[in-house]
């Protein structure tokens, strides 16, 4: 997600051992889980939210052809019985 190497990693983790305590270590690596989960989460309905939206205006886009067509139909037959 963040392109993060190993050499990148182990440095964090150094700097995180040396600076916090170590009772406070799995509160500090359970709330770091939960807020990557929450930005996931956000970010896919984000996705979904965008892709509703696009389909919905493919829908209305295609309903407005249809209805285009409909109008024209018969325009064009009633000018081809009159020229006939």
């Amino acid at each position: 997600m963040f392109n993060i190497g190993i050499i990148e990693l182990l440095i964090i983790v150094f700097f995180v051992v040396l600076f916090v305590k170590p009772k406070d270590l799995p509160i500090i690596i359970k709330n770091t889980g939960l807020f990557f989960r929450k930005i996931e989460r956000y970010f896919n309905n984000l996705k979904y939210e965008i892709s509703d939206i696009e389909t919905s205006i493919e829908n209305t886009d295609q309903k407005i052809r249809h209805k285009k067509n409909e109008v024209h139909r018969p325009l064009k037959r009633i000018k081809k019985k009159d020229t006939s």
